[in-house]
């Protein structure tokens, strides 16, 4: 008897693991089944068996009217509207700052004083330079003196005075060549997926400005046996098969490396690079196998986009204006951005007039070496063009004056937006490593002006410690924060759904809406390509903040009142097996059931909507209420067995 209670305890438990496991996978059914407990009274101990013919009644699957709101969900991490480092150009110590980490600040306000000592001992030059550029100008004005010249030394003269216009006029091309770099143009076309640098920004020659892709043309580059390189020529005709789907495109080589390189079982190969044309179903990342003519390849090439190229500044100085922005399209010759013209033009005055000081000298010369026998006096032209060179550059001098003047307003670094500063690096006493000579609060994330926003979400950590930025600001007006979606399902996503958004931080359910839907997408390792979608959160409050995990779900359909039935319900093939007598042959559908095809619409986690082929109450068959069945014989025997252990096989 001992014996028996403990198999009979051992069985209960096993069943009791059994049921857990069913539940905690099959969430549409739970409800079913605690209906079903509750009839039948699994609870009251003699009442099981009375109920056992009415639980298949209880435990009907139907087809019923419900609401249903298909969603797309993923993980994200919460970004402010943008991000700001605050930088300095220029070297010196930091003689003041006037807040701290968590203060908020507004556009203008001062935050940092750098030690302008240099500049001023620069503008204190340029008074002298003013001086002496005045003293020459007065000197002309007075001059009315004879010069007399030997033909020896006129010569001499006339020679360095052409020598030296030939220099002006050098110097004076170069700057006006250098004048011309003030609108960068684009090298390459295709669309611009990221971009570096915003309106404002100083940066230097060769700094990184944007990132081109052209996925129109792609390139692949495949392996053949060295033996078969001497039938593969440039320009030979290439077919090529995608591994993905065996589809065949037609390409065209245009490399053959000549190098050998050994592979596997001592063989030798030489790469061919074929290029096509993008029909429009092929990315980046795409594998493929290449035949050239009767020629097949050792292995398999990955394609590449033909143009993937970073755009780089021909010059330093300050971004006046930036034409583009993240997914632009441009084509090669495109102006993309142009320089502040202020110190460019200064160089090119500065050029004319030495070309125009060495012009009047060369006159002056030939004037000289044609009277070396008798004294001449200086015509009143001349004379007067002498004294208006003296005044150009007296009036140089004092424009450079000014150009020092405003770079020493770069010495008082400002805050560039309204926001709460999330990191301090630098304080009084500090010394700030300038870049370009001039000093600044630049946005080395993306500007407010500009379409994309702050830093991405992976790069905001970093970015906020960062110790090249003497501080971060935080624009909190806006918060956002970016979900990566899978191209089947990008094509259902637009600009204006909403989205619900929660965390595990707060039990507040925020609401967001789809901001913008980035066109350029990712190939990830798995090699399914995903696109950015940008998300505004609405109703955000103190408790939420940037770098904070939260789980985002794109209402893509929302149906109310319904004709819907359990996922698990639906067959292949969009048919189902519904309760009645089979009416034709070869009907594989479970004793008691007859299959029917139906049309399906929106579909969440649990339930999927019914457009055609069923009516409300239509009682349908599923593997879960199968199994559910089985279970509910099985707990029917052990509480007989149960009960007959008890009264030794009384009721």
């Amino acid at each position: 008897m001992k014996n028996k209670l403990k198999s009979i305890g051992a069985a209960a438990a096993n069943g009791a693991k059994s049921v857990m496991k069913f539940l905690s996978r099959h969430k549409v059914i739970t409800a079913l089944i605690i209906i079903a407990l509750l009839v039948t009274g699994v609870i009251g101990y003699g009442h099981f068996s009375s109920q056992k013919n009415s639980k298949n009644d209880n435990l009907k699957i139907t087809a019923e009217k419900r609401d249903i709101e298909e969603s797309i969900s993923d993980s994200a991490v919460v970004e402010p509207n943008s991000e700001y480092y605050i930088t300095a150009n220029v070297s010196g110590d930091i003689i003041e700052d006037y807040f701290e980490e968590g203060d908020t600040v507004k556009k203008d306000d001062v935050m940092y004083v750098i030690d302008s000592e240099s500049i001023r001992t620069s503008i204190d030059s340029a008074d002298i330079a003013i001086a002496k550029a005045k003293k020459a100008y007065d000197d002309a004005v007075k001059e009315d003196t004879l010069t007399v010249r030997d033909r020896q030394t006129g010569a001499s003269t006339l020679e360095s005075a052409k020598i030296a216009v030939a220099k002006a006029q050098q110097a004076y091309e170069d700057a006006l060549r250098a004048a011309d770099d003030l609108n960068a143009v684009s090298n390459y076309t295709g669309y611009v997926t990221e971009v570096h640098v915003s309106a404002g920004d100083t940066i230097a020659a060769g700094s990184p400005v944007c990132d081109i892709v052209d996925s129109a043309s792609l390139k692949i580059d495949v392996p053949f046996n060295t033996a078969d390189i001497p039938g593969i020529s440039v320009g030979s005709p290439a077919v090529l098969t995608l591994t993905k789907n065996g589809s065949r495109l037609n390409g065209t080589v245009t490399s053959v490396s000549q190098r050998s390189i050994g592979g596997d079982g001592y063989t030798m190969y030489n790469y061919v690079t074929i290029e096509v044309m993008n029909p429009g179903a092929v990315k980046s990342g795409d594998i493929a196998s290449a035949s050239v003519g009767s020629v097949a390849c050792a292995d398999i090439g990955t394609f590449e986009n033909m143009t993937e190229e970073t755009v780089s500044a021909p010059s330093s100085g300050k971004i006046e204006r930036l034409y583009i922005s993240e997914n632009s399209y441009v084509r090669q010759g495109d102006v993309i951005f142009s320089f502040d013209g202020d110190s460019v033009n200064s160089q090119v005055n500065t050029a004319l007039l030495n070309l125009n000081d060495a012009r009047e000298a060369l006159s002056r010369a030939e004037i000289q070496n044609s009277n070396t026998d008798a004294n001449t006096k200086l015509g009143d032209s001349k004379l007067d063009s002498a004294i208006e060179n003296a005044k150009l550059s007296y009036d140089d001098a004092v424009l450079n004056k000014e150009n020092l003047l405003r770079q020493l307003d770069d010495y008082t670094i400002k805050a560039p937006i309204s926001g709460t500063v999330v990191t301090k690096n630098k304080k009084k006493g500090d010394s700030a490593m300038g870049m370009s000579g001039s000093a600044s609060a630049s946005s080395l994330g993306v500007s407010s002006a500009s379409a994309a926003g702050g830093m991405s979400a992976a790069s905001m950590s970093a970015a906020s410690g960062d110790s090249s930025a003497m501080a971060v600001i935080y624009d909190l007006s806006r918060l956002k924060c970016t979900l990566n979606v899978d191209e089947l399902d990008i094509k259902n996503v637009h600009a204006g759904q909403k989205v619900t958004i929660t965390t595990d931080v707060t039990d507040k359910e925020y609401i967001g809406v789809v901001d913008t839907v980035g066109i350029g997408g990712t190939v990830g390792q798995n090699g399914v390509t995903t696109f950015p979608v940008t998300i505004e959160i609405i109703d955000f409050d103190d408790n939420l903040l940037p770098g904070m995990n939260v789980e985002a779900s794109i209402v893509l359909k929302n149906v109310k009142d319904a004709l819907a039935m359990p996922v698990g319900c639906l067959n292949r093939g969009n048919t189902v097996y519904v309760k009645g007598e089979k009416t034709e042959e070869g009907d594989t559908a479970p004793d008691g059931y007859h299959t029917v095809p139906v049309r399906t619409g929106a579909a969440d986690d649990e339930y999927i909507q019914i457009l055609s082929g069923l009516s409300e109450g239509d009682e349908l068959y599923s593997e879960d209420y199968n199994v559910m069945d089985d279970m509910m014989d099985a707990m029917q025997e052990g509480h007989d067995a149960a009960a007959n252990s008890v009264t030794g096989g009384g009721s």
